[in-house]
């Protein structure tokens, strides 16, 4: 009796062998893949990208994704540390500003060779100006996961008819300076136009858009200042020209401030993103957009916002990384992830025509777009371009201050 019962536990012992070594096989094979993103919510992702880590684990069941968020101000440095540390995660999100800073520092991979054996992954399914904003010196650095243009006009419809004003006409110059005194009323604390010129990097892209859709540049192929040539220095004009019919005090002002403004109905042009649409459409104000502005028979171009995705030259686990970029950017998943909007172009028409009003107006924006100057001192460069509107913004004439922003710029290029 004794004998048989050994028999049988011997025999359960040896049906159950395989499961357990192929249950170890598996927890040996399961690779944990560190990804960092920006703080999105005060839990750290949005539901939007909650939701996208479990449905890519269920999708990819060998790797499982350990989030790290941070909010925005202490990211980048973060970020640095880690890499000069030696422990930075396999894959981030990254700020496009911060592509080519990354890349000349070596903190991270050219995604070339991943990308030319890729099925879903490939120029033409992004934006352009997106595309460009992770291409630096002929190699791509990231790639794009969500975007957005600074700036659309979102105008007060109503305003507009009381002052006689065609919303069609606020897309060039020329017609934007003839509706500003008629929409402006100080007495009854109504203006035209929220300009805005407090150091802030929404001050730069507003500022980089008028100077890109007057033809003009913040810095030539070589780093060295391009705020001199007349296009940009028209741009910065134009902008200098609006302030007669913009709240007071523009040179301390945010976008936020304007737009607070708009909602309460005392502005009747603000200039802000897309992902400016939710809130309205949830207000009680009747509100229209347009793409921007430019001089007559020029296009307006807007200025790219948005994050890209990389990979670490010290991750360690590249392969993984890489599968978890294709399917975060894929079409079919792109639009579920982003809080933006989708950088995938397929992707983004169903996201727009599904959430925004007048998708296509969107879209041909967004292909009209450029990416903010691809330098490995864009931070710098920026803080310079604000410096640039504090002086403009009280009463220094452009072409002083750029002659100084150009100055200071040029000692970048130099040291760099």
């Amino acid at each position: 009796m004794k004998l048989r019962k050994q028999l049988i536990m011997i025999v359960i012992v040896a049906m159950a062998l395989p499961l357990l070594t192929t249950r170890a096989a598996t927890a040996q094979n399961t690779i944990t893949l560190e990804f960092w993103d920006n703080q999105q919510a005060q839990s750290g992702l949005s539901k939007n990208q909650e939701a996208a880590v479990k449905e890519f684990e269920a999708a990819n069941p060998d790797i499982k994704i350990h989030v790290t968020t941070v909010p925005y101000q202490e990211y980048r440095d973060k970020l640095l540390i880690a890499v000069q540390g030696g422990t930075p995660p396999d894959v981030s999100t990254v700020d496009q500003i911060w592509n080519s800073e990354y890349a000349v520092a070596k903190a991270i991979i050219p995604l070339d060779d991943y990308i030319a054996k890729s099925k879903t992954v490939n120029e033409k399914a992004f934006f352009p100006g997106a595309w460009a904003s992770a291409t630096y010196q002929g190699k791509v650095w990231g790639i794009p996961v969500n975007v957005d243009v600074w700036q659309f006009s979102f105008y007060n419809a109503d305003l507009l008819k009381a002052a006689g004003v065609n919303a069609e006409d606020l897309t060039t110059w020329e017609g934007l300076k003839a509706a500003a005194p008629k929409l402006t009323n100080k007495d009854k604390g109504q203006y035209a136009v929220g300009v805005f010129g407090h150091r802030g990097e929404d001050t730069v892209v507003v500022m980089d858009s008028f100077i890109y859709s007057n033809g003009g540049d913040v810095l030539k192929d070589d780093g060295s200042c391009a705020l001199d040539t007349p296009e940009a220095m028209g741009g910065l004009q134009y902008l200098a020209d609006l302030l007669p019919y913009a709240p007071e005090g523009a040179a301390n002002a945010a976008s936020d401030d304007m737009r607070k403004l708009f909602l309460n109905g005392s502005l009747g042009i603000e200039w802000w993103p897309a992902l400016e649409q939710p809130t309205l459409q949830g207000s009680k104000l009747n509100w229209g957009f347009v793409n921007g502005t430019a001089p007559k028979g020029k296009k307006p171009v807007g200025t790219y916002g948005g994050w890209n995705l990389v990979i670490y030259q010290a991750a360690k686990n590249k392969d993984a990384a890489w599968r978890f970029i294709e399917w975060m950017t894929d079409k079919a998943n792109n639009g579920k992830v982003v809080d933006l909007i989708p950088a995938n172009v397929e992707a983004a028409n169903e996201f727009l025509k599904a959430n925004r009003t007048d998708p296509d107006k969107i879209i041909e924006h967004l292909n009209n777009a450029r990416p903010r100057p691809l330098s490995p001192v864009y931070n710098q460069v920026s803080a310079v371009q604000q410096d640039l509107a504090q002086a403009i913004f009280t009463g220094t004439s452009v072409k002083e201050a750029v002659t100084k922003a150009c100055a200071d710029i040029n000692a970048l290029t130099q040291k760099k």
